[in-house]
């Protein structure tokens, strides 16, 4: 994605907790789990947050070693998302500017796939960070939020 780019989306609430969100080509919906009121019938927000991130990430390491010409067959990623205090992040030695008090929390585990010598390894570490949603995430994003009300007789 290159700066100026812009990307747009349509979310409608469908029933209960579900949601349809919608783009030029593709819909998706999205739930929330049984425990948080919804019917846990889709992926919830913050797993498709989760996966939107890994998917950008693979993508990006994957059209930079074919533009190397690296012998990189396959990437996989596991993640996780916990929501941590930033006390305990602190006292655990991370460096946390944040002083609210609770932080997300991403552990990700990318495994390469190839045949690649140490190199090429630490350039594509180096590359997985360009991805933009991971930088979306990372970074503070600026919001622009208005509001609209329309009422129905």
């Amino acid at each position: 994605m290159a700066e100026g780019d812009r990307v747009a989306v349509k979310i409608k609430h469908l029933n209960n907790l579900q949601n349809q969100i919608i783009t030029d080509k593709h819909t998706i919906i999205t739930d929330e789990p049984t425990s948080s009121g919804g019917d846990d019938l889709a992926i919830n927000p913050v797993e498709l947050a989760m996966g939107a991130e890994g998917a950008c990430t693979i993508s990006v390491i994957m059209m930079f070693a074919k533009r190397m010409k690296y012998d990189l067959r396959n990437v996989e990623i596991d993640a996780v998302h916990e929501r941590v205090r930033v006390e305990d992040l602190k006292n655990a030695g991370a460096n946390v500017d944040d002083e609210r008090g609770y932080v997300h929390k991403i552990i990700k585990k990318i495994k390469f796939i190839g045949n690649l010598d140490e190199d090429q390894i630490e350039e594509l570490q180096r590359v997985s960070k360009r991805c933009p949603v991971h930088t979306m995430i990372e970074n503070r994003s600026y919001y622009d939020t208005s509001f609209e009300y329309e009422e129905i007789n």
